[in-house]
């Protein structure tokens, strides 16, 4: 099994490290990020599609043979680390340390893949570093975005529309934290909110997309395209595509939908969107319900080098909250290169 003083002399050198923002948001439910478990077993399954690359594991062990599901990454964020489906195959011997599941049973998130070839692959460096499996000095992260030069991003320069990406290592523990924080919910909110199971109701691992606003809180790439009078804001995660009018348009008559009506306009560096006519049935992925009646304002600012775009976003909706909801900041980060890569969530067979 793992030796943590062994790993640690490791470093980095030795590790294929991936940020922690790319681990989907919703592998944070249930899984119990205090404490680590270590498993050694042989790889029986490896099922390579979204939302999350799953691995099943046959350990054998005195209490007998229990096959275990190990929950990843999405593909797209393997594949821009440079990781592809040959990296694990059926009857692979692998040794993994990572998060019990307190919904699942023998279920596992992992953090670092002892390969049978030797090969030591971290998944989560936050928690890898935070239990003492590896040791970072500069904090960096590898970042496989093709490279360009300075006279390449000058001509690229286009403010707001190009693809903007999450490279926020801390983003999984902020949006972490802030899910943990007590929201003032109304009586109604709070019923339907004990009354959810992640097990039945989780949407994600349905393939469902994601609505408004959880359809933001996301760790992949985004990308603004010019289109007139429109703003067409594609969105990675779940192949989601939102359309932002900067014309006037009449809110009473847009139909209602997962992603809602959205009008922007322009303060100078700073989009300006309001969007209500929402249907989608939940404000997180961890059940808090909304209503019909909610409504977001977001502001995306770009800044004066146009290499990052913030985004603030507040929430009004009187029958789930008894005050407005200020969500968490984000950011992306202007990457040469970068691309949105198709979904295609896939529902377990």
């Amino acid at each position: 099994m793992f030796d943590a003083k062994i790993l640690s002399r490791l470093s980095l050198v030795a590790f294929t490290l991936l940020p922690v923002a790319g681990f989907g948001h919703h592998t944070l439910l249930g899984y119990d990020q205090s404490r680590l478990i270590e498993l050694e077993g042989q790889v029986t399954a490896v099922f390579w599609r979204n939302p999350h690359v799953r691995l099943t594991v046959r350990v054998t062990d005195d209490a007998g043979e229990r096959h275990w599901t190990v929950e990843g990454m999405s593909v797209n964020a393997m594949e821009r680390a440079g990781i592809s489906q040959a990296i694990f195959s059926p009857g692979d011997q692998i040794q993994l340390s990572g998060h019990l599941s307190s919904v699942y049973e023998d279920t596992l998130q992992p953090v670092s893949v002892r390969l049978e070839d030797g090969q030591i692959v971290v998944l989560n460096e936050e928690s890898a570093t935070a239990f003492g499996l590896i040791i970072t000095n500069s904090g960096t992260v590898r970042d496989s975005a093709p490279s360009a030069s300075v006279d390449a991003i000058e001509r690229n320069m286009t403010g707001i529309f190009r693809v903007w990406t999450n490279r926020d290592r801390h983003w999984l523990r902020d949006v972490r934290e802030w899910w943990a924080r007590v929201h003032p919910l109304t009586e109604s909110a709070q019923l339907a909110l004990s009354d959810w199971d992640q097990e039945t109701d989780d949407f994600a691992a349905r393939c469902i997309p994601a609505g408004m606003p959880e359809a933001m809180l996301m760790p992949f790439p985004i990308e603004f395209v010019d289109g007139g009078d429109e703003i067409f804001l594609r969105i990675e995660e779940w192949d989601n595509t939102r359309t932002i009018h900067l014309a006037a348009t009449n809110n009473d008559r847009a139909p209602y939908s997962p992603l809602g009506h959205s009008v922007g306009r322009w303060d100078r560096n700073t989009l300006i969107v309001e969007t209500n006519r929402i249907n989608y049935p939940y404000f997180n992925d961890q059940g808090i319900p909304q209503s019909q009646d909610v409504e977001i304002v977001e502001h995306f600012t770009f800044s004066e080098n146009n290499t990052r775009l913030d985004w603030t976003a507040t929430v009004v909706d009187p029958k789930t909250f008894t005050e407005p909801i200020t969500m968490p900041d984000l950011h992306w980060d202007w990457v040469p290169g970068q691309e949105i890569k198709p979904y295609n969530c896939t529902v377990d067979d």
